[in-house]
């Protein structure tokens, strides 16, 4: 009895999950108003995200659900850095209605 105790206790440790691996890195995305596509890029939670964004006219750039923001024109590119540690989908957008990228965050 006390070591088919023992025999699934060791079998319930090897189950347990390991730690979380940590993100490769800064995920580096360089963006255009001008010719924006809309795309879909992933991230993993907890991983620092770095945007340009470079656009002929003014505008606002924002992350939907991050509190970041951030302006661009001609002579100057947006520049936005930030890590979303909770997983979901969030629009970054150039004010007031290009979708520049979805990034979906697991």
């Amino acid at each position: 009895m006390i070591r088919a105790l023992l025999l699934s206790l060791l079998l319930l440790a090897g189950c347990a999950p390991g730690p979380v691996a940590a993100p490769a890195g800064p995920l580096v995305l360089r963006l255009s108003v001008d010719r924006a596509s809309p795309q879909r890029v992933e991230a993993a939670r907890g991983q620092v995200v770095r945007l340009t964004v470079t656009s002929d006219e003014p505008v606002d750039v924002h992350v939907h659900g991050v509190d970041v923001l951030a302006k661009a024109d001609r002579e100057k590119a947006a520049e936005l850095e930030f890590t979303v540690d909770e997983p979901g989908t969030y629009d970054v957008e150039a004010h007031p209605d290009t979708l520049l990228v979805r990034l979906v965050v697991r």
